[in-house]
């Protein structure tokens, strides 16, 4: 049986022609990982992948410790305040509607 992917978030880049791409992996045999894919956008090609992180259910676990904020550290990070902001993103999806006849 095949591995299913989950495209978890699309995260986008600071030119409209790159992304990164957090997908859930999940294979009846080998089990599951997240991967964390750059990928760039080519004429005639689409998104293609320059380059895979694969992250194990340990190491996802640590991220979200050492990225996330509980009650007791808010306002104690030791991250800049840029990195806890959401910015307008430089890519936004396109919405198709087609109406039907």
């Amino acid at each position: 049986m095949p591995a299913t992917e989950t495209i978890l978030s699309t995260l986008p880049a600071a030119s409209e022609r790159d992304r990164l791409l957090l997908v859930l992996v999940q294979h009846p045999a080998e089990g599951s990982r997240v991967e964390l894919r750059q990928q760039s956008f080519g004429e005639g090609i689409g998104w293609f992948t320059q380059s895979t992180v694969v992250l194990e259910p340990d190491q996802v676990s640590q991220l979200r410790n050492a990225l996330g904020m509980t009650a007791a550290s808010r306002g104690r990070t030791p991250l800049p305040k840029e990195f806890s902001r959401v910015t307008t993103p430089a890519w936004q999806p396109r919405v198709v509607h087609a109406d039907s006849a």
